[in-house]
């Protein structure tokens, strides 16, 4: 059965209270007849945010309740930008097409179709490739950070 490769960068906390990528999985696929599937690893600590002692963006309120669920899809123009926030949310985004960087305070780090991340809360901002971006967002409300 061939295989092929997509990334998931998951986030969270550093000894600082910065937020950073705190794991990085490459995830194999397996080709079946009619279909592919994507194995990862199930990551129930994440369903907590990662609170960040000290905030340095502002608060995206998504009026998404804690136990309730958000799916969009989000085209990004090309080279367009959105500013270091963060939410009371757990996101689940796949690169459905193109490419994004999604910015911590750790840095940059681009994602292309088929990678994907698991953003827990913490100050991000995205800033879309040459060629734009379509970007599956799945958004799980959790209680407020206050």
């Amino acid at each position: 059965m061939e295989q092929h490769e997509m990334r998931l960068l998951v986030t969270g906390v550093d000894g600082d209270g910065r937020g950073c990528v705190v794991g990085e999985e490459q995830l194999k696929m397996e080709l079946a007849p009619g279909k592919r599937v994507w194995h990862a690893t199930a990551y129930t600590e994440l369903v907590a945010l990662a609170r960040q002692p000290q905030r340095s963006s502002d608060f995206m309120d998504l009026q998404i309740g804690s136990g309730r669920v958000r799916w969009l899809v989000i085209d990004y123009e090309a080279g367009a930008e959105q500013e270091m926030h963060h939410t009371d949310t757990v996101d689940l985004d796949i690169v459905l097409q193109g490419s994004i960087e999604l910015i911590l305070d750790d840095g940059a780090h681009l994602l292309r179709a088929g990678d994907g991340a698991v953003v827990s809360g913490v100050d991000h901002a995205w800033r879309s490739g040459a060629e734009g971006c379509r970007l599956s967002v799945m958004f799980i409300g959790t209680p407020p950070s206050s």
